[in-house]
């Protein structure tokens, strides 16, 4: 039997892996970016791109690793105590039902 290969393991030819594409973000009626990718013509100019200035510090003492344990993200303090959402949605109900009370008070004629 023969081999069959994938896609990503098919070697390319150097034509191939040599081709410049160029990639353009475009927006849906959502708003969902998507990229759509052309190939560049032959005799277009790219700018060159490079570094001014010194050295790029890869990573300074201050920089965040948002994969590393401990560190700045755990020693953020909690801010008081957790809110029990029951005793708050309980509460809610009696003023609501206080509420309504004091609103049928108001609305009831008097009697003299």
């Amino acid at each position: 039997m023969g081999k069959t290969f994938s896609k990503r393991s098919q070697p390319q030819s150097p034509a191939a892996s040599e081709r410049r594409r160029v990639g353009l973000v475009e927006h849906d009626e959502r708003g969902n970016a998507s990229v759509r990718w052309r190939d560049a013509p032959a005799d277009e100019q790219r700018k060159a791109l490079e570094i001014l200035g010194g050295p790029i510090a890869i990573k300074s003492e201050d920089s965040f690793d948002p994969y590393a344990r401990g560190g700045k993200a755990d020693t953020k303090p909690r801010r008081g105590p957790r809110t029990d959402l029951r005793k708050l949605s309980e509460h809610i109900k009696k003023m609501r039902l206080l509420e309504e009370r004091k609103r049928a008070d108001e609305d009831a004629p008097d009697e003299d």
